[in-house]
């Protein structure tokens, strides 16, 4: 008989069975598919280190799109229909070039309709239940739909767990500029290869 049991010991209705949670550097947590293991790197001891890329769906890569916008004084999303833009200000887009603006790099779905970020960093965090707060465990309840509503409860636990806490009227506001332009008529994007480098 097939366990069914979610791996990562959370309930199905606050994370997805085939799902688990990944956060960055001081920012909430997100539920994702974790992929193989692909190789990263080994020691001067010959141990081999893995990294796990996650893989979000949707909604789930738009609330991060607002949440990171919403706290970087550098990155901005983007979407072009499916396509997720992301715009480092920070970074140009030829290295070589002071002249040609800011790397750009083109998010698309996978054939599960799920996205990748490849070049950031991600964590899986060490969660329980019982350490899960109240607003916590509604947002993630919510993001076990593809259409999660309301929205003020992920807009309070974006607030309190995003680091620098954003203003909800500014992730409000995000929210809305990306709901609005989720399917703009094509514009000339440079898609990019660079290692530089949401709702309802």
């Amino acid at each position: 008989m097939p366990d069914d049991s979610p791996p990562h010991g959370l309930p199905a209705d606050i994370v997805r069975v085939d799902e688990g949670l990944v956060c960055g550097d001081e920012q909430p947590y997100f539920p994702a598919q974790l992929g193989e293991p692909q190789f990263a790197a080994h020691d001067a001891h010959c141990r081999h280190y893995y990294t796990l890329l996650p893989r979000f769906r949707r909604v789930v890569t738009e609330w991060i799109a607002i949440t990171v916008e919403a706290t970087s004084d550098h990155l901005r999303f983007r979407w072009d229909g499916n396509d997720l833009i992301v715009t480092d200000d920070d970074a140009l887009h030829d290295a070589t070039d002071p002249t040609s603006g800011p790397a750009r790099e083109r998010l698309r779905p996978d054939a599960d309709g799920r996205y990748a970020f490849p070049t950031w960093e991600w964590n899986i965090p060490d969660v329980a239940l019982d350490s899960l707060d109240e607003d916590t465990c509604a947002a993630l309840a919510l993001l076990t739909h593809d259409a999660p509503q309301p929205v003020d409860a992920l807009i309070r636990y974006v607030t309190k767990n995003a680091h620098p806490a954003p203003d909800p009227q500014t992730l409000r506001i995000i929210r809305h500029r990306h709901r609005t332009t989720a399917n703009p008529p094509t514009a000339s994007v440079r898609d990019t290869e660079s290692e530089e480098t949401h709702d309802e």
